[in-house]
């Protein structure tokens, strides 16, 4: 039986892919995605660069490729199943361009932790050539939400 947090994450890309999310800048960047695997601590996937995530000078924008990398190596933490977690930290290097109508190949990959903290590697290639077009890592932090609840409210002073 496939581990839930796999399928959880399947599920969630495969909807972006679509064009269904609950950001929109995540279907934006996502849009037409093509998961290729999708593993505990790694997804692969292809990606066509549209005119909607280009610059002026036709090739993928530095901030869409900055954005798929937080949003693919957020996928791979999850996917190890520790719960969700918070981009912390995320260096990006750039080395080539892709251009409008180009696939590229998304690899993600869990690498290490340090205490509580998380560290994915992503490479973004053209798939046609396997040129390396930008490398990112990111660290998360779990996400730990507490609400907490006064009794009383100031809004009610306004």
């Amino acid at each position: 039986m496939e581990d839930s947090t796999i399928l959880n994450t399947t599920t969630y890309l495969e909807a972006l892919a679509q064009g269904n999310g609950l950001s929109e800048i995540e279907v934006l960047i996502l849009q037409g995605l093509e998961l290729i695997h999708v593993g505990k601590g790694i997804i692969r996937c292809k990606l066509l660069v549209t005119d909607r995530v280009a610059g002026d000078d036709g090739t993928w924008h530095a901030g869409a490729i900055t954005a798929v990398m937080d949003a693919i190596g957020a996928a791979s933490v999850y996917s190890t199943g520790d719960g969700l977690h918070s981009s912390v930290d995320l260096n990006a290097s750039f080395y080539s361009a892709a251009k409008i109508h180009e696939k590229v190949e998304v690899e993600a990959r869990v690498k290490g932790t340090n205490g509580r903290l998380k560290s994915s590697v992503i490479e973004i290639r053209r798939e046609r050539d396997g040129e390396l077009i930008a490398t990112g890592r990111l660290w998360m932090a779990p996400l730990v939400l507490k609400a907490k609840h006064t009794g009383s409210s100031n809004l009610s002073k306004l």
